[in-house]
């Protein structure tokens, strides 16, 4: 075995529900790679449970769009997982199971979610997520007895690693960090620079901010802290949250490129760095890890390899992040403070923009008025 792709979120819905997925990853090192390992970013299930908050899912049909873009494992460990319920998380696995792909990261307790993957029988993948956070919330922890994902705190990683043999090494998937930006949590930079330092841990690959992020260079390996969305269909959205799949295209409906409450059904669309995304590829034998950049098409699920001007901005912009993520704590913390701050703040003004373009300005004040008056009370 020589060398193993990695990738950011992948759903399969929207746009590409039911329909081939053979061709549209066109990036030669993707297939050329013994195995592909990605991050899928929804629940597999049949049945008729949605969880009331911004839903992702498909059914059990996704299973045959993994086997033809030869996805060989899948993380788990996410938001998005418990979406069908925590009786989806099962459902999913055991379509995976039947699919006779590899997964990690969540199970129908702990010790299923705590479960690797093992590439090669030196090499394994924990996934890992956090919760607990303003920023990553309505996670479901799996326990002893209940279904869920496998949390991400130190102890939990290091019981973990642990685990293994002596000759064994990991790589960890994390969903963690704010979505949207492009500076992580300082605690999350110590966090991964700490086990960075351990000699079992060989690469740490980062999720959950929908942009690609840039990397920690720490002990001669690298920490990825967000590779960005690989494969993420548009996809439209009912009142308020939840994805809506309508028996026939519709036409003449609202277009969104951000992601929040709607009034109406809304076409969800991405913005262009969210259809950018980091491919990582890890040769086996030496442990060394190079990236391209790939993106999506802004009307079509179809992800090539980005070239020219663009491939040389992202290279130059994903340096010049990792050069920040050097920054003392002192100058750090305020510029990743003040970066969210304004990062956030233009993206409710751009919310707000869209819901007075929605349902008018006097509805919008009215319903802005209504929820100030219950905040008061």
């Amino acid at each position: 075995m020589k060398n193993i792709i990695f990738t950011g979120d992948l759903f399969l819905g929207g746009d590409l529900l039911h329909k081939s997925a053979k061709d549209i990853v066109q990036i030669k090192i993707f297939y050329e790679a013994e195995k592909r390992i990605v991050n899928l970013e929804q629940p597999i299930s049949d049945n008729n449970k949605i969880e009331d908050k911004c839903t992702l899912f498909t059914d059990s049909k996704a299973i045959h769009q993994l086997k033809e873009m030869k996805i060989d494992a899948v993380n788990l460990a996410h938001n998005h997982i418990q979406d069908k319920g925590i009786e989806g998380i099962c459902e999913t696995i055991e379509h995976l199971k039947r699919g006779k792909i590899g997964y990690f990261g969540a199970g129908c307790n702990l010790k299923e979610a705590k479960k690797p993957y093992f590439i090669t029988d030196e090499i394994a993948i924990f996934g890992y997520c956090e919760f607990g956070k303003p920023y990553l919330k309505q996670i479901e922890v799996a326990t002893e007895e209940k279904p869920g994902i496998n949390p991400l705190r130190y102890e939990n990683i290091l019981d973990d690693l642990n685990s293994l043999k002596e000759n064994q090494k990991a790589i960890l998937y994390f969903h963690w960090g704010r979505e949207h930006v492009f500076l992580p949590p300082y605690q999350d930079i110590q966090l991964a620079k700490k086990l960075l330092e351990d000699d079992r841990v060989l690469l740490i690959v980062g999720m959950h901010p929908h942009r690609p992020q840039g990397y920690i260079k720490h002990n001669g390996k690298r920490a990825y802290m967000c590779l960005g969305n690989f494969l993420f269909p548009n996809f439209y959205i009912k009142p308020p949250t939840q994805i809506y799949y309508p028996e026939n295209k519709l036409h003449n409906v609202d277009i969104t490129r951000q992601y929040h409450s709607v009034f109406k059904v809304t076409y969800k669309k991405w913005k262009w760095i969210n259809r950018v995304s980091i491919i990582l590829n890890f040769d086996i034998k030496n442990h060394k890890i190079k990236h391209i950049f790939a993106i999506q098409d802004d009307n079509i699920p179809v992800v090539r390899e980005l070239f020219g001007i663009k491939k040389f901005f992202m290279d130059k912009f994903i340096y010049f992040l990792s050069l920040t993520y050097k920054l003392p704590k002192f100058i750090y913390i305020p510029l990743e403070k003040t970066s969210t701050f304004i990062t956030y703040k233009l993206w409710k003004f751009g919310i707000y923009r869209f819901w007075i373009k929605q349902i008018g300005f006097k509805e919008f004040f009215k319903k802005f008025w209504n929820k100030l008056k219950r905040k008061l009370k």
